[in-house]
């Protein structure tokens, strides 16, 4: 299905995952893509000569591209081959996930990548959002124990302290190597020939090269997109955050922050407001302020203890003061940008880490790195408030992005008919009780119970005996079950039946299944039928 995009004042419900197994949403249409995709670049030239620390924002944006695909190309040709560059000066298409084994309908948006790159000539670059915190390194997978569809937990290395996915290493191979076995074994008689079988030596033959967990596994699945014959380039955020152009960008967004926290929190009201949100928690917490001390929506820790902690500054005089108001705490110039830029990215090289939380992160991809950023159904609903942040913080309009995502279903999903079965059994019920003369065997004892019922029902007692007619008919229904010619405990053990069935079905109908539990046979068709809707969308057919 396609739909219309949707403007930031439009509230969180109004984009939803497709439901079906094969459908899947773009937003705006495949054919506007286009339109927005030129519409940014135009808009992009209006406002180039922003001063961001001594440089314009066109300035920076074409050294920061140049900067992103070498470096993507780089880091993609250690492990499989990219596509054939494009023009210098040609459009970047950009979209960004966590390096993590997740649902087909997030992986859809990596092939949506690579087809729009190719349809506009674009280069196309998947972001690896590694400064997000690596939580549980498992899987949640479907297995059969006596007849029933169970889930179960997988573990793919050992748990640990939750941390960013770019410290994460691997810290038990033995784990991680049998994992692709462990999960076939899981779904033997449910799922034949899985793509984990094709993606695991994958990783783990990433794994003799990097020690990296979520790295590994990103990898593993770039190089099976490759085999697909999707033509992307992939390269981590942390990367990215290590460059001077990024180290500038922060740095002005710093040097201005008593700006800045109050429009991230004005335009968190608002957004609130218009997505009538109570919590102060949601969709980001508000930035505070402690003193002299502001909160700026930025992630701060060290190599050697990478736990991520909030980061505040300050301005003191000539410099401002950066800490996470615990151990870390260093000084920056504050009015020379070279210096501070040349301070910062030598702090990174000693094990600093100073990251951007999801807003700022899509925030600098779309005003600097690209000229259409794809997003999830998630990051979607987050950057409506980014729309408002951009808009409010630096004066212009904010660049167009996309919405992508698909379902798909890794087994057939029977919770609408279960659900109207339960609706008519409990329905039958209510009239057995409430209407059991409709429903009795032809009996003189059941319709002189059924007559009584009748002239209960139409006597109009006065006010104060009206609870007695109501006692007297509640007592015939009672008298009247005998006489049923449908058991009621016969309805209510199936009742009950249907409910513990939905509850499964609930469980396999989800839509959550990671994309390496799919067999290729299933995704492939969906991928192939997907880029050709898109594309005759994009050519007017109908």
């Amino acid at each position: 299905m396609i739909r219309l995009p949707s403007l930031p004042t439009v509230p969180q419900h109004s984009i939803r995952a497709p439901r079906g197994h094969g459908q899947f949403l773009i937003e705006p249409s495949w054919e506007q893509l286009g339109v927005d995709l030129q519409a940014n670049r135009v808009e992009a030239a209006a406002h180039r000569d922003y001063d961001i620390q001594g440089q314009s924002l066109g300035e920076l944006s074409a050294d920061a591209r140049r900067g992103l695909l070498a470096e993507a190309r780089a880091y993609t040709a250690c492990y499989r081959d990219g596509p054939a560059p494009g023009p210098a000066d040609g459009p970047v298409v950009l979209a960004g996930h966590q390096p993590q084994l997740f649902h087909a309908g997030v992986w859809f948006k990596n092939f949506a990548l690579s087809w729009l790159g190719r349809a506009h000539r674009a280069a196309a670059v998947n972001l690896l959002i590694d400064n997000d915190i690596h939580r549980l390194p498992s899987l949640r997978v479907p297995t059969s124990a006596a007849g029933q569809v169970t889930m179960t937990t997988l573990l793919f290395d050992q748990v640990t302290a939750a941390i960013p996915y770019e410290e994460r290493a691997i810290l038990d191979q033995a784990t991680f190597a049998s994992f692709g076995r462990r999960v076939q074994d899981a779904l033997q008689g449910l799922i034949d020939d899985p793509l984990i079988v094709q993606l695991w030596p994958l990783a783990r033959d990433a794994a003799q090269r990097s020690g990296n967990l979520g790295r590994c596994l990103a990898e593993a699945r770039h190089r099976l997109e490759g085999e697909w014959g999707q033509q992307t380039w992939e390269l981590p955020l942390s990367r990215v955050c290590q460059t001077p152009c990024f180290a500038r960008f922060t740095l002005h967004l710093l040097a201005n922050l008593p700006r800045l926290h109050q429009v991230y929190n004005d335009s968190l009201t608002t957004y609130r407001q218009a997505n009538r949100i109570r919590s102060r928690r949601h969709p980001v917490p508000d930035l505070e302020q402690e003193g002299p001390w502001r909160e700026a929506p930025f992630w701060i820790w060290t190599a050697q203890s990478p736990q991520r902690r909030r980061l505040f500054v300050r301005a003191a005089g000539s410099r401002l003061e950066l800490t996470d108001r615990q151990r870390l705490h260093f000084p920056l110039p504050r009015y020379d940008a070279e210096a501070a830029v040349t301070q910062w990215v030598e702090r990174q090289h000693e094990g600093l880490r100073l990251r951007p939380r999801a807003l700022i992160t899509t925030m600098y991809a779309r005003l600097v790195l690209g000229d259409l950023f794809l997003h999830g159904i998630g990051g979607a609903k987050y950057d409506q408030l980014t729309d408002g942040i951009i808009a409010r913080f630096f004066g212009f309009p904010p660049p167009r992005y996309a919405v992508m995502s698909a379902t798909a279903l890794l087994f057939e999903d029977r919770t609408e008919s279960l659900r109207a079965e339960i609706r008519g059994l409990q329905q039958q019920l209510r009239e057995l009780r409430f209407h059991a003369e409709h429903h009795v065997r032809p009996s003189q004892a059941a319709e002189r119970l059924a007559a009584e019922k009748r002239a209960w029902i139409q006597t109009d007692p006065p006010r104060g005996q009206r609870a007695t007619r109501h006692r007297e008919i509640e007592r015939r229904n009672a008298e009247l079950q005998p006489y049923l010619a449908v058991d009621p405990n016969q309805l209510t053990h199936r009742l009950n039946q249907a409910r513990s069935e939905l509850r499964q079905e609930v469980q396999r109908a989800s839509r959550e299944f990671s994309f390496c539990l799919f067999p290729a046979e299933v995704l492939q068709p969906l991928l192939r039928s997907a880029e050709a809707r898109v594309c005759a969308s994009a050519a007017g057919l109908p």
